[in-house]
């Protein structure tokens, strides 16, 4: 019986051997979408990220092109431009980024309109919810399940209709610099170093230290312990996510616990010298349901990539007519923590 057992493990290792081989990937013959991913944020100005999709197949070349030449509009409800937005160039991200100067209103109505040379044209009908009303109760610094962590105590106050309740932790990056004064010219030491080290001793000439807060930011990871949290539907209370998710009830309010991971405070804290420089944002959303349900199902991607086979892929949400991606409204409340010495 042993040798049985023996051959059988053999013979099975070889059937499992022999059927692993690489599959090639059939030829595509999708055509690009545009791509756009934007956070409408009350009181802040619009911002967008644009790109274009590729299809998958033999020989792609799977670098993405920035794109540069879209015609990006924000529009009323009713289709009437409100701005043209312009290209920024930002090497942040692989996708172009584009900016206007318009402030979004809280409770409206908007369109998004992108056209994109030899694509088409992309659409989205993103509303703003009204304001959220917030209240932060108390911090702490704690543990939970071993790990160190900063508690915050937040009531979110309820509202005539349903809301939609997003919290995440942020770290913003910065970027450190000395600015001087010459001749009465103004410099950066990082563009005008070798004049500065020239200059800096004579008379008349001043210096001082100067904070510049970047479009780049690293996620902090965020916990809960409250079973109403939606995540309940994702990976239970004791993981991480990239934020915690509550659909709020009519007139109801919140009250519950946010926990962020206290090793992402301070720069140069972990092994390796990460997070770098920066100050910390914990952020408490209330969002539209579209981009809700967009969140929600990327915390379920994030722990289903696809690459099993035996659980069923799930499908990012989508609110981009005749392309991809999320445009969302969004109404906030940040709190800016300071560890770093800026």
């Amino acid at each position: 019986m042993k040798y049985l057992f023996q051959y059988l493990c053999v013979f099975s290792v070889a059937v499992l051997t022999g059927c692993i081989h690489e599959l090639p990937v059939p030829p595509s013959g999708s055509k690009p979408k545009a791509v756009v991913y934007s956070e409408l944020v009350a009181g802040k100005k619009v911002e967008m990220r644009i790109g274009k999709s590729k299809p998958v197949g033999p020989d792609i070349d799977n670098n993405f092109e920035t794109v540069t030449d879209a015609s990006v509009q924000l529009q009323d409800a009713n289709g009437t431009q409100l701005e043209q937005l312009h290209y920024v160039k930002d090497t942040s991200s692989n996708m172009a980024f584009y900016r206007g100067n318009t402030r979004i209103e809280s409770n409206r109505s908007y369109r998004v309109k992108v056209d994109m040379p030899g694509v088409g044209t992309a659409y989205a009908l993103p509303v703003t919810p009204a304001p959220i009303r917030v209240e932060l109760q108390d911090t702490l610094r704690t543990t939970l399940n071993g790990r160190p962590v900063l508690r915050f105590h937040f009531n979110i106050q309820g509202s005539a209709t349903k809301q939609f309740i997003v919290m995440e932790a942020l770290k913003q990056m910065v970027q450190l610099d000395t600015v001087f004064f010459y001749n009465q010219q103004r410099y950066r030491v990082r563009d005008r170093r070798e004049l500065f080290n020239q200059v800096k001793d004579l008379p008349g000439v001043t210096f001082y230290k100067d904070t510049l807060y970047l479009n780049s930011y690293l996620r902090i990871p965020v916990y809960t312990q409250d079973e109403n949290a939606d995540n309940n539907q994702v990976g239970g209370l004791n993981e991480n996510y990239n934020s915690i998710l509550f659909t709020q009830g009519n007139n109801k309010p919140l009250n519950t616990l946010l926990y962020i991971n206290a090793t992402a405070l301070t720069a140069g804290s972990t092994e390796g010298g990460d997070p770098p420089i920066g100050r910390v944002m914990v952020n408490v959303k209330s969002v539209s349901p579209d981009y809700y349900n967009f969140l929600l199902t990327y915390e379920k991607v994030r722990r289903n990539p696809g690459l099993n086979s035996l659980i069923q892929a799930i499908q990012l949400r989508n609110n981009v007519a005749n392309g991809l991606g999320i445009v969302g409204g969004c109404s906030q409340m940040s709190y800016s923590l300071y560890y770093d010495k800026l």
